[in-house]
């Protein structure tokens, strides 16, 4: 008793666990990190087309609820504001279409908790993006 006493008020019984400095892992489901990595490049770089307003080929969506104000912005300027650096997951969505491969990415502007991009990219069947669309909403359970 004396010695579980003696141990609970030492400094190392006060001891917090230190805050991880490091980015959270984002979340992959069906992918590999590089995969995962390579999309999110693959979508950056769409975005620096869009942005320098290069000749771009891909459908372009965004939407929210009615009452949130992201239904007054644009897709285009949705799609550009997108903070891909704090992409929380992505995973590979099943499919049987063997033209397009969808993908689903999380975005998290705000942090967990908040406010999220559910972003679907879909690759044609030469990896080129045909559609992102971009849903902003509230996290889950609603």
């Amino acid at each position: 008793m004396i010695a579980a006493t003696v141990l609970l008020l030492t400094p190392a019984g006060f001891a917090q666990p230190a805050p991880s400095q490091a980015a959270p892992q984002m979340q992959l489901r069906g992918l590999t990190d590089d995969e995962a990595k390579a999309l999110i490049a693959k979508v950056a770089d769409a975005q620096a087309k869009v942005k320098k307003k290069d000749q771009v080929f891909f459908e372009l969506l965004s939407g929210a609820p009615a009452s949130y104000p992201m239904t007054r912005i644009a897709p285009r300027d949705a799609f550009l504001r997108l903070p891909l650096a704090k992409t929380f997951s992505v995973e590979r969505k099943t499919t049987d279409n063997k033209l397009w491969q969808p993908y689903r990415i999380v975005v998290l502007p705000d942090g967990p908790g908040k406010l999220l991009w559910d972003v679907e990219v879909v690759l044609g069947s030469n990896g080129q993006i045909e559609r992102v669309e971009m849903f902003y909403r509230p996290p889950a359970p609603f």
